[in-house]
């Protein structure tokens, strides 16, 4: 029989793994279709810890296949106070490998950044440039403008520029300081006109879907075979015992400590943190006769932390 192995390594308890969630599916298929159908930009927004960050690495390397149809550019917007830049154009020009003088014009250095991202483009013989942009409510209104003085730019030299942003429900807030401006429904139109929301798990059948993806379609070692379930719990396995059975009392569990906007909306990170107290428990008690109670289920929701989080996080999501 399997021997179990050294569970300290493992991808689950390491963070080193990834379930396509059927949120972050839609996700990345909107945003492919944005970027096939060259769309100027389009804005996903959800609460904290749903997988809004997760979502923008795998588009990333979604986008990385898609070549070389287009150049991607991948950025966490740095909050605005305290920052050791200025504006967007010039974190996209530090990303971009640009070094800039301390008394350089403005406007020299963003031309400069505009001739990057074309040469970029023209090296890998496309004509379209994807930016990524993580905590999209963290910019200004100035940094709007930059963006649509970017995209102006870029269409001069034959560059179609696609922008893929990823923010908090805050975005909201911005938006209503654009539409201030004068020209406000312009920068809406192009970067702000598709609010798309990135939900947590919704429903017990998209718990499901993570729990069936641990008993049967994850793999550990890699290219063993052997799903994350049976890997920690190889006893318990061979004599039938899975996760996904166990789905309506997960579901019901994690509900019952969730507040607020986080209630049939949970944050992914407190799922996984959840499965993880569950699966040391799982570990510890390898046998034939293994089975979860909802006390088990109850003890490990507590130990996520979930109540905790949502009480301080789940306000309104717009």
């Amino acid at each position: 029989m399997m021997q179990p192995l050294n569970f300290s390594d493992h991808p689950v308890f390491t963070k080193d793994f990834t379930v396509i969630t059927p949120a972050l599916a839609e996700a990345c298929s909107v945003a492919m279709d944005a970027v096939f159908m060259r769309r100027t930009g389009l804005v996903f927004y959800g609460l904290a810890r749903v997988g809004k960050t997760r979502c923008v690495r795998i588009l990333k390397n979604k986008l990385a296949g898609f070549m070389p149809r287009a150049y991607v550019t991948q950025i966490e917007v740095i909050k605005k106070d305290k920052s050791y830049t200025s504006s967007i154009a010039l974190q996209i020009g530090l990303a971009e490998g640009c070094e800039f003088k301390t008394r350089e014009l403005a406007v020299p250095r963003f031309v400069r950044i505009v001739d990057v991202i074309a040469l970029k483009c023209a090296e890998r013989n496309c004509n379209q440039w994807v930016l990524i942009l993580d905590e999209f409510q963290r910019l200004r209104v100035f940094d709007l403008h930059q963006l649509a003085d970017l995209l102006n730019m870029l269409e001069g030299r034959g560059v179609i520029m696609t922008l893929i942003s990823f923010a908090m429900p805050g975005v909201s807030d911005l938006r209503k300081d654009v539409a201030r401006e004068k020209d406000g429904a312009k920068l809406i139109s192009r970067f702000m006109s598709d609010f798309i929301e990135f939900p947590g798990c919704k429903s017990e059948s998209e718990l499901r879907v993570i729990l069936d993806t641990f008993d049967e379609t994850s793999e550990y070692p890699k290219f063993s075979g052997i799903p994350y379930t049976r890997s920690l719990v190889p006893t318990a396995y061979a004599y039938g015992f899975r996760l996904a059975p166990y789905s309506k009392l997960m579901w019901d569990s994690l509900n019952a400590e969730a507040q607020g906007a986080y209630r049939k909306n949970l944050p992914l990170e407190h799922v996984f943190m959840t499965l993880r107290y569950l699966l040391r428990h799982c570990i510890i008690n390898d046998r034939p006769s293994l089975t979860l109670t909802k006390g088990n289920f109850d003890s490990a929701v507590a130990h996520s932390k979930l109540a905790e989080f949502t009480k301080l996080n789940g306000g309104k999501l717009a």
